[in-house]
C-alpha cells in the first residue's frame, strides 16, 4: 500500500458540547469546534485512485454532520446513568445532574466522548465504507490537541 490521499480538517468540522468524568475542567459542560482529517491508504484501482476525493469528503461530511450543533452523550459509559422519560434525557454523575430535551442530544456508542474516542467512530463507520482501506482519522479539538486513530 505505496498510496495515500487526505482530505484537510479546514473544510470538515462539527461543533458539539460534551463533558468528561475528569479532569475537573473537562467535567464541566463545554463545546469544542472539532476538525476532521482522513487519510485513506491502499493500492490504486483501475482507474488509478486509491479513492476519489469528492466520495471521501461526502462520506466523511455524512457522518460528521448529525454531530453537529448536539450534545454528545456516550451510550456505553460506565459513569453515567442516563434515564429517558417522554421528550427529556437525564444524566447523572456521581455529583451531577443534567437534563437536556431529547432532541438536543447524540447518543453515541462509545464510553466517553473523548476526542480519541469520537476519532475512533469516524474511523468504524468509514471502515464500514472502505473495508480494502488503511483509515487513519485526526480530530483537532484546539489547534494544539489532536487525537489519532489509526488500524
Amino acid at each position: 500500500m505505496g498510496f495515500k490521499v487526505a482530505i484537510n480538517a479546514n473544510r470538515i468540522k462539527f461543533s458539539a458540547c460534551h463533558f468528561l468524568k475528569e479532569p475537573l475542567q473537562c467535567s464541566r459542560l463545554h463545546g469544542h469546534n472539532y476538525y476532521v482529517s482522513v487519510e485513506l491508504s491502499s493500492d490504486l484501482d483501475e482507474n488509478y485512485f486509491v479513492v476519489d476525493f469528492i466520495e471521501l469528503k461526502k462520506e466523511v461530511e455524512a457522518i460528521v454532520k448529525p454531530l453537529d450543533h448536539f450534545i454528545l452523550i456516550p451510550r456505553n459509559s460506565t459513569y453515567l446513568k442516563i434515564k429517558e422519560e417522554n421528550d427529556s434525557v437525564e444524566i447523572l454523575t456521581d455529583t451531577k445532574k443534567y437534563v437536556f430535551p431529547r432532541s438536543e442530544i447524540v447518543f453515541l456508542p462509545i464510553p466517553s466522548t473523548t476526542s480519541e474516542l469520537l476519532a475512533k467512530y469516524i474511523h468504524d463507520k468509514l471502515k464500514k465504507i472502505y473495508t480494502d482501506k488503511k483509515i487513519t482519522v485526526k480530530i483537532e479539538e484546539s489547534k494544539n490537541n489532536i487525537a489519532i486513530y489509526e488500524e
